[in-house]
């Protein structure tokens, strides 16, 4: 049944969140075909840059900068994007980290991504700003199968798809670039089972590249997880999430001034 296998996702991710203070690493990608040499101009542009990043998540969630400029080899291009549901601490916090470890597990990269399931830094000797990116790409999925072939699993399958899709459409139709391109949805299975959805593009994409970028994901949700109890696509310009679990925080608007809330569900737990 569906129902019980959508239960079971809660089990999916192989890490725990905790309210505010932890942050859960999930895969990186360094360059190992462009590498620059220790104590040259790039390393020190390199450093230079990933400071500047974990000072500005004080202040914003996304942020994109340059460092260098005398030798154009010497440039790094930098940015950072913070998951839209977190606080503004867990962004400060996951992106001090990011910045700490990317130097760690990409030495001597040229270019390096690293992800956390709160946050995604990156940099590069070239510049990918408002460039639309699918590359490189991490698949996350639950091993558990949906062996159904009754009626309710078409169903469930059909339910999965169409709330993705309306999360992908409120994120790519929020604005124009510049405008944060998030959404959260859920729907009700068979009563009382939910699937909850979370999709996110970097906000300096267009909003057409931001439809396009999930759409290509929600292609790669059918080849890999669809069917599973549980997925996530990773892309370097979007992310893509769905489980049965509440694994989000729910984001409010309150008073005059617009000021954003975010609401913990509580302690959020996956074990594979």
């Amino acid at each position: 049944m569906l129902a019980v296998n959508l239960f079971l996702l809660g089990f999916f991710f192989n890490f725990s969140i905790f309210y505010a203070t932890e942050v859960d690493y999930l895969n990186h990608s360094c360059s190992s075909n462009k590498t620059f040499t220790p104590n040259t101009p790039y390393q020190s542009n390199l450093q230079t840059l990933l400071t500047s990043l974990a000072s500005h998540a004080t202040t914003t969630q996304f942020f994109n900068t340059t460092t260098g400029g005398g030798d154009a080899n010497e440039i790094v291009y930098g940015s950072f994007m913070c998951r839209g549901d977190v606080t503004n601490h867990t962004c400060q916090e996951c992106i001090r980290t990011a910045t700490q470890q990317i130097s760690k597990v990409c030495p001597n990269s040229k270019e390096a991504l690293i992800w956390y399931h709160e946050c995604l830094v990156r940099y590069s000797n070239r510049c990918f700003f408002s460039t639309l990116e699918e590359l490189p790409r991490f698949n996350f999925m639950d091993y558990n199968v949906t062996n159904s072939t009754k009626e309710e699993g078409s169903y469930g399958f059909w339910l999965l798809s169409k709330t993705l899709s309306d999360a992908v459409s409120e994120a790519a139709n929020a604005g124009p670039a510049g405008t944060m391109k998030f959404a959260t949805k859920n729907a009700t299975v068979f009563g009382s089972q939910k699937v909850h959805t979370l999709v996110q593009c970097t906000p300096d994409l267009s909003s057409e590249d931001c439809s396009k970028c999930l759409g290509d994901i929600m292609r790669d949700i059918s080849l890999c997880c669809l069917g599973r109890v549980g997925g996530m696509v990773l892309f370097p310009s979007c992310t893509l999430m769905f489980g049965a679990r509440h694994f989000y925080r729910e984001i409010t608007v309150v008073g005059s001034n617009g000021t954003q809330i975010s609401e913990p569900p509580g302690k959020l737990s996956f074990h594979a």
